[in-house]
């Protein structure tokens, strides 16, 4: 079967991880099922304020230094401001709405500020990066020794 051509991606491959999310643990020990979002779309969409775009535009392209942050209020206002809008655009499952009265939905207050960044973190990651994020863990894992013939003790 040499020289078969690849098949392209399906359409619902394609869409599975904004569709249906991945299941993490957040810092807090709450479990959630979060989409990727992409910045880029969220700019051009115009649903990120003026304010905040310059600040998801650095995120785009590189780390925001978290020193820097904490040291100018205004950057680290439109920084919980951005945090505040990708939460709800990441999380499946709870959804987070503005007034929750379902078994499934919560508010923004509902989430502490550790789980809204690491949110913040995984949800504009690209997908294929959590994916394979997720693969190299687990072959990780799998690949640490019982410590038996590992050598001699340290004294």
């Amino acid at each position: 079967m040499a020289g078969r051509e690849p098949k392209p991606t399906s359409a619902a491959e394609w869409r599975k991880a904004r569709e249906e999310g991945y299941v993490v643990t957040l810092p807090s020990g709450h479990v959630a099922r979060l989409r990727p979002v992409a910045l880029d779309v969220l700019i051009i969409s115009g649903k990120l304020p003026d304010l905040l775009t310059p600040l998801a535009a650095k995120s785009l392209w590189i780390e925001t230094d978290g020193e820097e942050i904490a040291n100018e209020a205004e950057k680290a206002k439109g920084y919980a401001e951005l945090i505040n809008i990708i939460v709800p655009a990441a999380m499946v499952e709870p959804r987070v709405v503005d007034d929750p009265t379902g078994d499934d939905e919560i508010s923004l207050e509902d989430i502490d500020f550790a789980d809204k960044a690491a949110i913040y973190q995984l949800a504009t990651q690209p997908a294929e990066v959590l994916r394979r994020f997720r693969d190299k863990q687990k072959r990780n894992v799998a690949a640490v020794s019982d410590g038996q013939g590992d050598g001699t003790a340290t004294e």
